[in-house]
């Protein structure tokens, strides 16, 4: 063996781990458009396994029918309420974005009417009234910031269409994965065991229990409260509906209270319909939409969730930051089941 022999071997390695370096690069970057529809994909195909299998017992074991009549209820359920809001959503964004071209984002003076209403008609005009003469100074200097806030709020409303694009791939991908589940879950084990050995392997169904806890506990709670949200809106006669309801769904995902989209449009009825009886039922109907999100947790989450409110909300943020609309499911579910691998990790790597 010469002198040169290690030196050789190192740079032969060094050749080999560039060159596949730059292979797994390329590969991530032609895998990269269609990583959201996958990994969205594999959360709602883990969240939805058990109504999957509840279906194919239906059917007698026939898994494609079962998945193809599973995909379908799926993309009704995500293209219908979107197709009805559409229009809503659309003149929401066109209200928005002329109000803050033109500049003209103000708080109306608060009507005569609300001081006549019993026990709290009196001071909520006065606050009301105050609020609208001492704000209209601050908002005129707050004006650029408005404006970017606006156009911020404008441009996510119109990723509502291709994150309902990215959904219905969303769905074929699961109803794939349903179908192919022994081959789908080996890969997942063996993956796991490559990395880990058999403890990796180990915190596959850990993986899986994170995706099931939030995608149903927090992503499908999201999304019956703005359905809710909408039925309420369109009722009361709100335009823009498609547009209000778009926010409850991120504030819920966020784990922020809806009331604060909804106290507002509250305030906008209060201000616009003569109607108190729609008023106070818009009301009620908004604060069953705020607290509803408890008991469906409890319902849907069983005994409940070992991830922290502030890891849902830092993913759902940083998702949403980061990938746009769908980066707000898929971020809380991704860093939830970063939250969940690492917990696991750390506490077996603890137990002797």
């Amino acid at each position: 063996m010469t002198a040169t022999d290690p030196s050789r071997r190192a740079t032969d390695v060094a050749v080999q781990l560039v060159a596949l370096a730059l292979i797994g690069y390329w590969c991530f970057a032609i895998l990269r458009p269609f990583l959201m529809p996958i990994v969205l994909g594999i959360v709602i195909a883990v969240a939805l396994y058990p109504v999957y299998l509840r279906l194919e017992r239906l059917l007698k074991g026939r898994k494609k029918l079962a998945a193809i009549l599973l995909v379908l209820l799926c993309l009704v359920a995500l293209l219908v309420p979107t197709v009805l809001l559409s229009g809503s959503l659309v003149d929401g964004v066109r209200m928005v974005s002329t109000k803050v071209q033109e500049g003209t984002i103000t708080i109306p003076p608060a009507p005569e009417k609300v001081a006549s209403w019993p026990i709290v008609g009196k001071p909520l005009y006065e606050t009301w009234s105050l609020a609208s003469t001492n704000l209209d100074a601050l908002i005129g200097r707050m004006q650029p910031q408005l404006k970017a806030a606006g156009l911020w709020l404008v441009a996510l409303a119109k990723q509502g269409v291709l994150a309902a694009v990215i959904a219905a791939v969303g769905f074929v991908i699961a109803g794939v994965l349903w179908i192919k589940r022994d081959a789908a879950v080996g890969t997942a084990l063996a993956v796991g065991r490559r990395i880990g050995g058999e403890r990796g392997a180990a915190l596959v169904p850990l993986a899986g229990r994170a995706i099931a806890t939030v995608a149903k506990g927090v992503v499908g709670v999201a999304a019956i409260q703005a359905v809710l949200a909408a039925i309420g809106l369109v009722a009361a006669g709100v335009p823009g509906a498609g547009l209000w309801s778009l926010l409850v769904l991120i504030l819920a995902v966020a784990q922020l209270p809806s009331l604060i989209v909804l106290g507002p449009v509250i305030l906008y009825l209060i201000a616009t319909t003569d109607s108190q009886l729609t008023v106070i039922l818009f009301a009620v109907w908004s604060l069953f939409i705020s607290v509803v999100d408890t008991p469906l947790k409890a319902v849907l989450m069983g005994r409940g969730s070992e991830i922290p409110v502030a890891v849902i909300l830092i993913g759902a943020i940083g998702g949403l930051l980061l990938h746009g609309l769908v980066g707000l499911f898929v971020g809380a579910v991704v860093f939830s089941i970063g939250f969940a691998l690492i917990s696991g990790w750390i506490n077996a790597e603890s137990t002797p």
